[in-house]
């Protein structure tokens, strides 16, 4: 349908447009065009859809992640929205409304990203427009660009209740206050956070040029007509008194311009869904909102495991950001006692991090522990492995399990837990990948024995749960593991003067990122503390360099000379990054500049 079909409708709107101005579908079936049904309750309207239509929407109605193809859509519309007071709810990852014709209104900003890894998202309007046709082709939405002649119309309702308009209003085409970066390199998102080494997207090109992401744009208020949510108060002709409504908004060219529709967040009150038996994460930022976009590590933005305090029961979940930024994962205890809960993730421009909160449950009674068949894989290690000391883990994997397929882009998990709880790590496989690069885990076909390097801190009993992905199933077999007492601690090597000190922990390096002085070698002295993690190399693959870092001692490392710039370095397992920034020598103080202004010289503190 085009616009004089929308218009037709439009000119039957009663006092509360959200009633009536939807496009029904001719017949009835789940599969039909248009709008099934449309129910109105005390407080919503209840808008029921395939999520089709025979219209072309054009790139802004294309959806990045959903098939085009029918659903059951059920959207719920508030009939009295109202502003948000406090923080503002995130527009959902799959849609932020829908057309009046029953279409989703994707969420264009959040399918897709750079590597994987949930920091850089492209902008899916700018791909498709540019990829989709040899000659891009308009649709429904570019048709309004045009049209100053009369209001634009009622385009469809975003789930907070406030209506959406293409861009003219009051005679004047509505321009968006989103403006590109000057930036050159990605390397900071546009709140300012320095990003972590690894997390930074492709400098600015002719491949990737200005635009390509969503995080290359700033809001900068009064440039434009509408505000951060990509809408502003206005009189039209659905709502006389005045509403506050969204714009298709529009450059300076007059073409449809980021963010289109919706920004990132709803302007209004966002009701966002509250299920039971769920573990529920915040993570806050250093500018006080909370953090939906961490990296995605091992396909994952959030790995929880939840481990008993006998080592009984264990769990390897996800959880998944709601609209409120808070990381929710269903959950039920399996039986009565207390329970550590792990949140293992990586910030933007943070380290790994690795949290903890012991949880006492009610329920079923434990059963007594029994012993397990054998599932098919089995343990070597050395003779006796002892505490402090690194050491490789082979797991065999037998006929029985052959046909199995990559699990979180790893061929297996491990993760290995002390008594007490008093240590936890989470490995991965060494699968022979070039020092440094990154490991993706997908070759075929499965091999027969899994290497994982480990450091266990504290003699004891550990508990392991080897986890591996056989057609649709998560497999997970525990195993135990004696660790012996320490042997003789290595000998320190004395750290010289003017060394440049670098610390490995369980959460990485500290600091990610060192400055040096272009034109000079240095020595860097690398302390590895001795608790479990898996620093036990130093890759810098620019330089073809690789050193062993044993724990629980300083490791004297020195790097020739190095020209202006950024070096990068990692574990031997890629998970722990940092890099080294070469900067200019400043230049010696000029005699006759270091005088006070009484003629006397400045007094230098060592």
């Amino acid at each position: 349908m085009r616009l004089a079909a929308i218009a037709l409708f439009i000119s039957t709107l009663a006092a509360q447009p959200v009633r009536q101005v939807w496009i029904r579908a001719k017949a009835p079936g789940s599969v039909q065009p248009d709008v099934h049904s449309v129910d109105v309750t005390e407080r919503d309207v209840i808008v029921r859809s395939a999520g089709i239509s025979l219209a072309r929407l054009g790139p802004l109605g294309v959806s990045p992640q959903l098939p085009a193809s029918a659903h059951e859509y059920t959207f719920h519309i508030p009939l009295q929205p109202r502003p948000a007071t406090g923080r503002h709810a995130h527009i959902p990852a799959s849609h932020a409304g829908v057309f009046v014709n029953g279409v989703p209104i994707p969420n264009q900003f959040e399918a897709t990203s750079y590597r994987g890894q949930n920091i850089w998202h492209f902008d899916s309007v700018n791909r498709n427009a540019n990829s989709t046709h040899a000659t891009p082709q308009p649709g429904l939405l570019e048709d309004l660009l045009p049209d100053r002649n009369r209001h634009s119309p009622l385009i469809g309702f975003a789930l907070d209740g406030y209506p959406v308009y293409g861009p003219w209003t009051g005679g004047a085409r509505m321009r968006s206050s989103y403006q590109l970066r000057q930036i050159q390199t990605r390397d900071r998102w546009p709140d300012g956070t320095l990003l972590a080494p690894g997390q930074a997207g492709p400098p600015v090109s002719a491949e990737h040029p200005l635009g390509t992401f969503a995080e290359d744009y700033e809001y900068v208020p009064g440039s434009g007509d509408l505000d951060e949510f990509n809408g502003r108060l206005a009189k039209t002709p659905e709502y006389p008194g005045g509403t506050y409504a969204y714009f298709l908004s529009t450059n300076e060219q007059g073409q449809a311009a980021f963010p289109y529709l919706l920004a990132h967040e709803f302007y209004g009150e966002y009701a966002v869904p509250q299920m039971p038996g769920m573990l529920r994460f915040r993570v806050p930022g250093a500018n006080g909102k909370l953090v939906r976009h961490l990296e995605h590590i091992h396909e994952k933005p959030m790995h929880v495991l939840v481990i008993s305090h006998d080592r009984q029961s264990f769990a390897h979940i996800h959880p998944e950001v709601n609209e409120e930024g808070i990381w929710e994962v269903p959950y039920t205890f399996p039986h009565t006692g207390r329970y550590r809960v792990y949140s293992d993730y990586t910030p933007p421009g943070g380290n790994q991090r690795v949290e903890h909160y012991d949880v006492d449950a009610t329920g079923p009674a434990p059963r007594p522990a029994s012993p397990s068949a054998n599932p098919g894989v089995t343990l070597e290690y050395a003779n006796t492995v002892r505490g402090g000391e690194d050491v490789e883990l082979v797991f065999l994997v037998g006929e029985s399990i052959r046909g199995w397929q990559p699990y979180l882009g790893a061929w297996a998990h491990v993760v290995i837990a002390g008594e007490g709880l008093s240590s936890l790590l989470h490995a991965h496989p060494i699968d022979g990948a070039p020092p440094g690069e990154a490991h993706d885990h997908t070759r075929t076909p499965p091999p027969d024995r899994v290497r994982v390097a480990a450091n266990f801190a504290t003699p004891g009993q550990y508990k392991l749960w080897f986890q591996l992905q056989l057609g649709a199933e998560v497999v997970t077999i525990p195993f135990t593991l004696p660790v012996a007492a320490a042997a003789n601690r290595r000998t320190q090597q004395p750290i010289p003067a003017g060394a440049t000190r670098l610390r490995i922990t369980a959460h990485g390096y500290e600091p990610m990122r060192l400055e040096i002085p272009e034109g000079r070698p240095v020595t860097l002295a690398i302390t590895r503390t001795s608790e479990g993690n898996c620093g036990g190399r130093i890759v810098f693959p620019a330089l073809g360099l690789t050193h062993d870092i044993p724990p629980g001692g300083t490791t004297l490392l020195t790097l020739p000379a190095q020209p202006k710039g950024e070096v990068h370095f990692t574990c031997g397992m890629g998970m722990y990054r940092g890099s080294i920034v070469a900067v200019s020598a400043a230049p010696s103080p000029d005699p006759q500049k270091t005088r006070s202004a009484s003629g006397s010289p400045t007094t230098r503190k060592p």
